[in-house]
């Protein structure tokens, strides 16, 4: 049988339905069980900054732009060069059976847990040195990507002066959708319907009136949005801006799906498992190198910061944190999936090179011949230019919810390390903390230090999600279930995906001479296990029942 595209997309549908409706609904009834009586964090701290009960349908939108981000499109666009049975074989699996639950459950304890941070709660639960650990190691990974995000935004903007306008728009879109949604009370279908319209306008004008600005002018503008994204109130400027552009990733990966399902391109380029090819493998072995590769999509560990940081301070109900936590992972999964396939209907003498190039020229290109596949009639050139604007929009929502987490786990950082809460000048603190971040952004992506841990992301990731599964075993044990399942996860991931990418990531590194990339590598190894040591010192000396009454009891609010 010859594959095709939309046999990927059938199987890949087959795969999330059955995380959706069987899998999360089991992990609902056994462990996460929604009270309708209960307030949320949301309701009962609220302070219309991070803490409100934000309009469902706008939250899950924001959620997924949020975490979607321009990982899940270079880990497919990445993965392409192993064929394509590669994501059969690592991504639908891992990320139904482990990456949208982690979501799911980190968000449900999260949220129970005051709208807590992970690394908040590893301080108390596990001890104060894991608690640091996890807020400083999440706090660099973020940095680190974000950077790359904005050098990719800069690239694209540079390269393609038509992305000008509508960029421009991302940084005032904001406001007056969410005074329109939270303070006029307008349904959220009329405020998407008026964004969709603006944006179709801007991207028409930009491309009437192309502006070309220097690189220096870029820097000021990310680090200018997000400062505001970070310090501004959520429903004022994140979650509108963000829920605009979930409209426009989501019209994205429709098109991609509805093209690949009525064009059925065949894949006849690539085979169906290249385990290493020195000329076709870029990224060597298909096994741990895919887990080196790739983390948003399949699992990510970050994703502990989001779903804890940004979105369990807005649940509205309980009853929406298994469909925002899981099947926010799961659309994840989707977005990545599409430039998977994007790049699968691509000649493999043009895939390579474009891989080279950089993934978002590579995304467009695939995205134009799926989609032009279904729409003759719009040249090419325009076709390549909308997917390039998809990734963009896919970067630019990570980035504003990215700096906010910044800021969260900065003055986390300082407040756990001086066992000193900040509350004097807690506004002050706020835009201090995301300046800094800023400032730090900048430098590392003008001397390129960001490449030495962005190379390393999906592996700093799937650590992360490792101290995220030990944490949601704990909760378990406090609250008189089995932690068991939690447990086998945390294993799983540590030993069959995060350490041996880890170390094939370091010798992949050693041999293409980067040295420093290669020796981080091994540093997240032995970060990881020091933290897995903290665990079961903890787990040795186990809870008192003084101690168990009183993190249980921190839940009645």
């Amino acid at each position: 049988m010859e594959m095709t595209t939309a046999y990927l997309i059938i199987i890949g549908l087959a795969f999330w339905l059955f995380g959706i409706f069987v899998i999360s609904t089991r992990l609902e009834k056994s462990y996460f069980t929604p009270d309708p009586n209960r307030k949320t964090p949301a309701c009962a701290f609220r302070d219309d900054f991070d803490f409100y009960p934000a309009n469902p349908y706008s939250l899950f939108g924001d959620h997924w732009a949020a975490t979607a981000g321009g990982a899940p499109l270079s880990g497919g666009v990445a993965i392409a060069q192993w064929g394509w049975a590669s994501g059969l074989l690592y991504v639908l699996p891992v990320n139904i059976l482990l990456g949208s639950v982690h979501d799911y459950a980190s968000g449900f304890v999260m949220m129970r847990q005051r709208g807590q941070t992970a690394s908040e709660i590893s301080y108390k639960w596990i001890t104060p040195f894991s608690g640091l650990l996890f807020s400083l190691l999440g706090y660099l990974a973020i940095l680190s990507f974000c950077t790359s995000f904005a050098k990719l935004v800069i690239s694209g903007a540079t390269s393609t002066p038509a992305l000008f306008i509508p960029i421009m728009l991302l940084a005032v879109i904001g406001p007056p959708s969410g005074y329109l949604l939270y303070r006029k009370g307008w349904p959220i279908w009329l405020v998407g319907v008026i964004q969709f319209i603006i944006f179709l306008a801007a991207l028409w004008v930009g491309m009437m009136y192309p502006v070309l600005m220097p690189t220096e002018f870029w820097y000021v503008f990310l680090v200018i949005v997000g400062v505001l994204a970070a310090c501004l109130p959520n429903w004022l400027y994140s979650e509108p801006t963000n829920f605009m552009m979930f409209l426009y990733m989501a019209v994205g990966v429709a098109l991609v799906f509805v093209g690949g399902l009525v064009s059925n391109i065949p894949i006849t380029d690539f085979p169906a498992l290249i385990f290493y090819d020195p000329a076709l493998t870029p990224s060597g072995w298909f096994y741990p190198g895919i887990a080196m590769m790739v983390s948003c999509g399949a699992l990510t560990g970050m994703h502990v910061f989001w779903i804890g940081s940004y979105t369990c301070k807005r649940f509205p109900e309980e009853k929406w944190v298994r469909i925002i936590g899981y099947g926010g992972e799961i659309l994840e999964s989707v977005g990545l999936w599409t430039a998977f396939i994007a790049m699968l209907v691509l000649p493999v003498s043009v895939y390579l090179p474009a891989l080279k190039a950089g993934w978002t020229q590579a995304y467009g290109l695939g995205f134009a011949k799926i989609v032009g596949a279904i729409a003759p009639g719009i040249d090419s050139s325009t076709l390549v230019l909308l997917g390039m604007w998809v990734a963009i929009v896919f970067i630019m929502s990570t980035f504003y919810s990215g700096f906010r987490n910044m800021r969260v786990l900065g003055l986390e950082f300082v407040q756990l390390a001086t066992k000193r809460q900040i509350t004097k000048h807690v506004n002050a603190s706020r835009w201090l903390a995301a300046i800094i971040t800023g400032i730090l952004m900048v430098a590392l992506a003008l001397t390129g230090a960001y490449l030495q841990i962005w190379a390393l992301f999906p592996i700093l990731s799937t650590s992360l999600a490792v101290f995220s599964f030990i944490v949601v075993g704990e909760w378990c044990v406090l609250h008189d279930k089995s932690p068991t399942i939690w447990r086998v996860a945390a294993f799983v991931t540590l030993f069959l995906i995060s350490m041996p990418a880890s170390v094939y990531g370091a010798w992949w590194n050693f041999q293409a001479g980067a040295i420093v990339p290669g020796l981080v590598s091994l540093l997240a190894v032995a970060v990881t296990l020091l933290f897995v040591e903290e665990w079961l010192r903890r787990r040795r000396r186990g809870y008192t029942p003084e101690e168990k009454e009183k993190f249980v009891k921190f839940e009645e609010f």
